[in-house]
């Protein structure tokens, strides 16, 4: 009887800690990637209503380890990937205006409705050749570390802030950044055995080399084959004012309304 307590009492611990579950390539980021950000990876095609101008977005976030330990809490780390191309009209053809390129890598964790990740980013953006003997390239690269704290109390809502620092800037200049956004989702309703729901989510960026806030809204549906699927389509109004998302253009000023379809996986 002594003999069995004392093996209960010694391998207990290695019990507990086996509780602890490592994932190696879990599926879905733990951080949900935010809807409204024109620059957060992910998959899309944008036509401007303003003008017979084109966006396509090619990113994601791949997750390489989780770790979920006993006490409900989980813990990430990934790489992350995107570009992002502005086509504009030449007559029958559509050729390159800018195109940006980001890759980095991230940390994030989780707890009940809270939620944050905290990534090392970096950029380089490129003139295309609809621009070429028009207006001269410079170079634009630069690196930033930034973090998102995230809550989300139900599936219908979430408010989100971040706070960034850009490094190794060229051009240079203040490196401060930081952004402010919510997600709003109806309640669903379920067209032919599917799952839809309707959202609007909003994303504000304030940078301190330019002094202006950039505001990009959306207004859409998100639509999956069921509830708990990672992979969704979203078809979306968009409304962008600010400076230039694309780097050859910072300092240019962008207003326009897009129409969207988004790829979420």
């Amino acid at each position: 009887m002594s003999l069995c307590l004392g093996g209960e009492i010694c391998f207990s611990p290695f019990r507990a800690f086996a509780q602890d579950e490592w994932s190696f390539l879990p599926g879905r980021a733990l951080f949900r990637p935010l809807i409204a950000d024109p620059r957060e990876p992910q998959t899309g095609l944008l036509g401007r209503l303003d003008a017979a101008r084109y966006e396509g977005e090619v990113g994601a976030f791949v997750e390489l380890l989780r770790y979920s330990p006993k006490d409900g809490t989980q813990w990430a780390w990934g790489i992350l990937g995107s570009g992002f191309i502005l086509l504009d009209e030449n007559g029958a053809t559509f050729p390159m205006r800018a195109g940006d390129w980001y890759a980095g890598t991230y940390l994030s964790g989780a707890s009940g409705p809270f939620s944050h990740r905290l990534e090392f980013v970096h950029q380089s953006a490129h003139l295309g050749d609809s621009l070429q003997g028009l207006q001269a390239p410079f170079f634009f690269s630069r690196e930033n570390f930034n973090y998102t704290f995230s809550f989300a109390p139900s599936r219908d809502f979430r408010l989100y802030a971040g706070l960034g620092a850009w490094e190794n800037m060229y051009p240079s200049g203040p490196p401060l950044f930081a952004s402010l956004g919510a997600e709003f989702f109806s309640s669903p309703f379920r067209p032919w055995g599917s799952w839809m729901r309707g959202y609007f989510a909003c994303n504000f960026k304030w940078k301190q080399e330019t002094g202006i806030v950039d505001k990009a809204l959306q207004l859409g549906l998100q639509w999956k084959s069921k509830e708990e699927e990672a992979r969704a389509l979203r078809l979306a109004l968009l409304y962008y004012s600010g400076d230039s998302e694309y780097g050859q253009f910072y300092r240019d000023w962008d207003e326009h309304w897009s129409l969207a379809l988004f790829f979420d996986y």
